[in-house]
């Protein structure tokens, strides 16, 4: 089966188009420019195009996937600590930073992400 017809079956295959010389394969088939996406100009040639801005609860899911990050996180930097803490073998030093790494888990999960979720600003983990 021909690459056209792969695109045809998939619904993917403009009913309109041009035939582009090898060069302008090349520069346009492959990864974009930072910011930018594949589009058309009025004579079907490829062009690079802005990309559009993320939607608000776009900015919103990924400063969520964000906070999911810096969470678990701190659960895997804590993890021998509270074992320690558990068995009664914590030092003075660990269990201040336990409690250190706990406020900072409190404080991630404290931050809005809702208000103006394109600038975020996450708390500073401490030092582990």
């Amino acid at each position: 089966m021909s690459n056209k017809q792969t695109y045809i079956e998939a619904g993917m295959w403009p009913e309109t188009g041009v035939k582009v010389s090898a060069d302008v394969y090349y520069i346009y088939g492959g990864t974009p420019p930072e910011g930018k996406i594949l589009s058309a100009d009025k004579n079907d040639n490829p062009v690079w195009v802005d990309a559009p801005k993320p939607t608000k609860e776009e900015l919103i899911q990924a400063a969520e996937y964000e906070r999911q990050r810096l969470l678990k996180l701190a659960d895997a930097t804590m993890l021998d600590w509270r074992t320690e803490l558990m068995l009664g073998e914590i030092s003075d030093a660990n269990r201040e930073k336990l409690s250190a790494w706990l406020a900072y888990k409190n404080d991630v999960k404290s931050v809005d992400v809702t208000t103006d979720p394109e600038h975020v600003s996450w708390p500073v983990p401490p030092e582990a």
